[in-house]
């Protein structure tokens, strides 16, 4: 059964560092999103990867921000949040759904309740990295310990079959 996690990080370096740990463990494969507001993108010594097919019209950005690690969208505007920049399968999720919708209608539909989902957002707006990873029930546990060891805050895990999260750390 597939168990999703996710965590709030203040800074960029703490979870880039909790990914590459949770890559180099396999503990999950391709279901790796991150979102920030494109405002605070404090950029560094990473090049990206921009998957122009997941947008409707291509975009000419460079923002260096995921080094290839993990596959990011150009950047694009979200219901409540403004420019942001997102990577992973969140990404296209955010970009093709039904106007009027948000980050919230999308963590719903990863089964988050909206109480929950509207805390994420506020996250967001305040400037903090958002990481949504999708993974298997054997490997949830390992991984929400490695977001949280690397300072991952508002860390809670589910699945989509339960109405509600099944652990609730920090």
């Amino acid at each position: 059964m597939s168990k999703t996690a996710i965590a709030i990080f203040k800074g960029s370096q703490q979870m880039k560092g909790a990914i590459q740990e949770i890559q180099g463990g396999s503990l999950a494969n391709s279901k790796i999103s991150v979102m920030i507001r494109s405002q605070f993108i404090h950029q560094g010594e990473f090049r990206e990867e921009i998957a122009n097919e997941l947008a409707y019209h291509p975009n000419d950005v460079s923002s260096d921000i995921f080094n290839s690690w993990l596959v990011q969208a150009p950047p694009f505007d979200v219901l409540n949040l403004g420019e942001v920049v997102v990577a992973g399968p969140l990404a296209n999720e955010l970009m093709h759904q039904a106007q009027g919708n948000g980050l919230v209608e999308v963590l719903v539909g990863y089964g988050l309740s909206e109480i929950r989902a509207k805390h994420y957002e506020q996250e967001v707006g305040a400037g903090h990295w958002l990481v949504l990873i999708q993974t298997d029930q054997e490997k949830i546990n390992k991984l929400a310990n490695t977001l949280s060891s690397y300072g991952g805050r508002d860390i809670e895990k589910w699945s989509t079959k339960i109405d509600h999260p099944i652990h609730r750390l920090g």
